[in-house]
């Protein structure tokens, strides 16, 4: 027995395996330890060196000072002066055959004319932008799953119209070559049901293949990779959409439109952005100069700290403390262009700005457009579909009180078939308007 999977199964596998998704949740991932990164900025950076070496032949051996050198460099009185002895006295071992150097170094940003906060800001806009658009990237493949699954649905209502249309068909020739044996058809006649036939034949498998391709991208987007029509469990609800139709379609214009929508937010977000760049850019030109704090403790000698003999007072170690102050004087006019650059950068956020909103205005006359069009058309369809049954009753009164053909009766009923298939299509392309309104407005 195949599994079941409702939309709301189908969209939990979309959450999981839709690469696209995935993508976007580690492109905000990224942007959070970026954000995190600049506000390690405001902190200090520290490093640790160490660096250690074994001398297989030290530089510098051990030194010895002779005994009768020192007694020649004394003035002796005269018949005092010690025999000369030949002996030497140590005063140096040599160097032993370790050494060692430790550093540690402190460096602390103190005045920077704020574009540290600035670019923590700028980056906490930026992981705020891809947030947006991780969730923006969700709502719209769950859009488009709910649009795939409901024209599978119309597809499968159109494919049961179109057998049933074909079994009339293939009736109608089976009848025109008995009446064509009998001398009532003229030969014309059967061959123009045979094309019929041929003609729904080819439609039917038009609508396979639109089936297919339907199963096929549900399968890419879900991850589902076995997933089968029969195993979609679906009923389009007329009810749902019809609520966004009774709705003012200036207010929800105004809403798509709002700050509050996806798309008008991350536009907004991202000027938010340039004009941070600006501000940093602005506060990085000439003759403004950053302040830092630099402090390094180190040590060195043939042992490791505290293990040498008398180290402290070999005076091995250091401890020093810098204050740095560094500014651009001229970089050949660089920066006064980063914020000219950063200037045409805000600018052209305002006009994307505007560009989205028009897109967005023009987007939805066009699908409540596409709604009114096809609302005009189903009621047109409608009011076919009740002549055709109409018609058939008539004709089968007339076929079985003798009056009647029975060519005439399938034809209507073939008819009414059609009319079932325009009814359905109008249908499915006032169902995706309406699924794109609710993506634009809702989201």
């Amino acid at each position: 027995m195949l599994s079941a999977y409702s939309l709301e199964d189908l969209k939990e596998n979309l959450q999981v395996n839709n690469p696209e998704i995935r993508g976007a949740e580690e492109e905000y991932r990224r942007s959070v330890l970026d954000y995190k990164d600049a506000l390690a900025g405001f902190g200090p950076k520290v490093d640790f060196q160490l660096a250690g070496a074994y001398m297989v032949n030290p530089p510098v051996g051990s030194l010895s000072v002779s005994v009768d050198d020192i007694i020649s460099s004394v003035e002796w009185p005269a018949g005092v002066k010690p025999a000369r002895s030949g002996q030497y006295i140590k005063v140096f071992d040599g160097m032993e055959n370790t050494l060692y150097s430790f550093q540690l170094s402190l460096e602390q940003p103190i005045f920077t004319w704020g574009k540290i906060h600035q670019a923590a800001g700028l980056y906490k806009a930026v992981s705020d932008i891809q947030n947006v658009k991780y969730q923006n990237t969700q709502k719209k493949l769950e859009t488009e799953l709910e649009t795939r699954v409901t024209s599978l649905w119309f597809l499968k209502k159109i494919s049961e119209v179109l057998e049933e249309e074909k079994v009339y068909a293939d009736e109608m020739v089976s009848y025109s070559e008995d009446a064509e044996k009998s001398g009532m058809l003229l030969h014309q006649d059967v061959v123009e049901a045979k094309i019929k036939t041929k003609e729904l034949e080819i439609a039917l498998q038009g609508v396979n293949e639109q089936i297919n391709t339907q199963i096929i991208e549900l399968r890419r987007i879900t991850g589902v990779s076995s997933l089968q029509i029969e195993e979609i469990d679906f009923e389009y609800d007329e009810k749902v959409f019809q609520s966004i139709l009774s709705e003012d379609r200036n207010v929800l214009m105004e809403k798509a439109l709002s700050d509050d929508s996806d798309s008008v937010r991350m536009v907004s977000m991202a000027q938010k952005v340039s004009e941070m760049a600006l501000k940093i850019s602005k506060n990085s030109v000439y003759w403004k100069p950053d302040v830092g704090l630099q402090v390094s403790m180190g040590y060195g000698g043939s042992r490791m700290p505290l293990m040498e003999t008398n180290w402290l007072r070999k005076d091995d170690y250091s401890l020093n403390l810098s204050l740095g102050i560094k500014t651009t004087v001229w970089d050949g006019g660089k920066k006064l262009r980063d914020v000219s650059r950063s200037l045409s950068n805000v600018e052209s956020a305002r006009i994307n700005k505007d560009s989205v909103k028009s897109t967005l205005r023009k987007t939805l006359s066009e699908q409540w457009n596409t709604c009114d069009v096809s609302e005009i058309k189903i009621e047109y369809q409608i009011l076919k579909m009740e002549t055709e049954e109409s018609k058939i009753k008539q004709q089968e009164v007339m076929f079985q009180n003798g009056y009647g053909s029975k060519t005439d009766l399938l034809s209507a009923k073939m008819d009414l078939c059609n009319a079932k298939i325009e009814k359905l299509q109008h249908e499915l392309s006032r169902a995706c308007a309406l699924m794109t309104v609710k993506f634009l407005v809702y989201n």
